[in-house]
């Protein structure tokens, strides 16, 4: 449960059906509600001259802050992790090639099997990102 500490000294708490709303509005922009939500009950609770009375309002601009961001530092943690690499991108990967030499010849055998390989994200023969 989140209780949020209000300007006037009472607290706030979010409904359901605004969870999920703010959920549907912002998790796909990369932004993970209910940790922010957690970020906002310790930050109010932590400045106290900084409450705030029209907590929906808050909490909306807060989110949109997120969103407009990237979103949530672990939302984009995850994003970037290998974890989320798939394995056939992972395969033809020659971001760990050292050899300059080496890694030429990797990023062509790559273009020649598949018409692409990974360097952090995929690319073309032309260096080009792509999307598969």
């Amino acid at each position: 449960m989140i209780t949020m500490l209000c300007k006037d000294g009472s607290t706030y708490e979010p409904k359901q059906e605004d969870l999920i709303a703010w959920e549907r509005a912002y998790s796909k922009r990369g932004v993970d509600v209910r940790q922010e939500l957690l970020s906002m009950e310790s930050w109010l609770d932590a400045n106290p001259k900084k409450r705030k009375v029209d907590m929906k309002r808050f909490i909306d601009n807060w989110l949109k802050r997120a969103a407009q961001s990237g979103g949530s530092p672990m939302a984009k943690s995850r994003k970037q992790s290998s974890r989320n690499i798939p394995i056939e991108h992972k395969l033809c990967d020659i971001g760990w090639v050292q050899n300059v030499e080496t890694k030429q010849d990797a990023k062509q055998f790559y273009l020649n099997k598949l018409g692409y390989y990974f360097d952090g994200e995929l690319k073309n023969g032309k260096d080009e990102v792509v999307t598969i």
